[in-house]
């Protein structure tokens, strides 16, 4: 009775699974794939000659060129990151480049049955690994070297683009769905130049500074001399405008001095010299004659 019971919770033990979160089931069933797959959680699996491989859906990288650390490869995969060599290219000035780049990705689990029956468990290493070597050979082909550097967003842009149309391509022509890996970043982590163009690029970023030093030295010029012109012409204009008021008031003046005004101030004065305590003398005009005369030049 014993034995029986534990033959049968051996044969038990063989008929189940379980699949972690982040994983899909392949189900294998006398060597044939199955197209459906196990989800998360506990399954029973059918008894002898099923084998169940766990495939990962979660977001996995590529490294190509991450030099990583020594006896970190083992973790490196089990973390999700698998590592590859960095690209050497030809530049369109035919000169060697050397192009470190990550791939992040992830498997779609509904697709996972025909990734593996074509391409295995390392199909990173099968599929994604050739399509982004050539995709970054083909890409930097058409930049030299320098405008590597100096044009690395639009190298970053071309390239995913390639990336993308290369892998769908691939998949395509063999009958899988285009959307069974999934690309989520590509990022350019390093361009390696020749060491030749070291000087060069340091001569390129010493003169671009010392342009742009002009550059701000000449905008600063002209802000000053659009400064001292704004101010010239506001003390013309306030010089201008004062000269017309004293102008208007003069005239205003001049036409206000009629010669009942001016009689009238002359008696004003005349009845203040009057009334002064110390005046012994006054000299009163006679008539409508001033009470002040100018002396006349003598002619000749």
């Amino acid at each position: 009775m014993k034995k029986a019971l534990l033959l049968s919770l051996l044969l038990t033990a063989g008929c189940s699974e379980t699949i972690y979160p982040g994983q899909v089931g392949v189900c294998v069933d006398w060597g044939q794939v199955q197209t459906w797959t196990y989800p998360e959680g506990f399954h029973w699996t059918g008894g002898m000659g099923v084998d169940v491989l766990r495939m990962s859906t979660r977001t996995m990288s590529y490294e190509m060129g991450s030099s990583g650390t020594p006896g970190a490869e083992g973790e490196a995969q089990e973390a999700g990151v698998e590592r590859g060599d960095a690209v050497a290219v030809r530049s369109r000035d035919q000169l060697e480049v050397t192009i470190a780049a990550t791939i992040q990705f992830h498997l779609s689990g509904a697709s996972a049955p025909a990734i593996y029956r074509l391409y295995g468990m390392d199909y990173a290493d099968t599929i994604i690994h050739p399509n982004v070597r050539t995709s970054i050979r083909d890409t930097a082909a058409a930049f030299t070297a320098i405008s590597l550097i100096d044009q690395r967003a639009e190298f970053q842009d071309q390239l995913e683009t390639r990336i993308l149309s290369q892998l769908r391509t691939t998949l395509k022509a063999r009958g899988v769905p285009e959307n069974a890996i999934i690309i989520e970043a590509i990022l350019v982590q390093n361009i390696d130049l020749p060491t030749e163009l070291d000087a060069s690029i340091n001569a390129v970023v010493v003169e671009r500074q010392g342009t742009a030093r002009q550059d701000q030295a000449r905008l600063t010029a002209l802000a000053n001399a659009a400064r001292l012109r704004a101010e010239a012409d506001g003390e013309a204009t306030a010089l201008t405008i004062r000269a017309t008021a004293e102008a208007e008031a003069n005239r205003i003046r001049s036409e206000s001095l009629t010669p009942a005004v001016l009689r009238a101030r002359q008696i004003e004065l005349m009845s203040d010299l009057l009334r002064n305590e110390h005046t012994r003398t006054l000299m009163m005009p006679i008539g409508n004659a001033p009470l002040f005369t100018m002396p006349t030049p003598a002619t000749e």
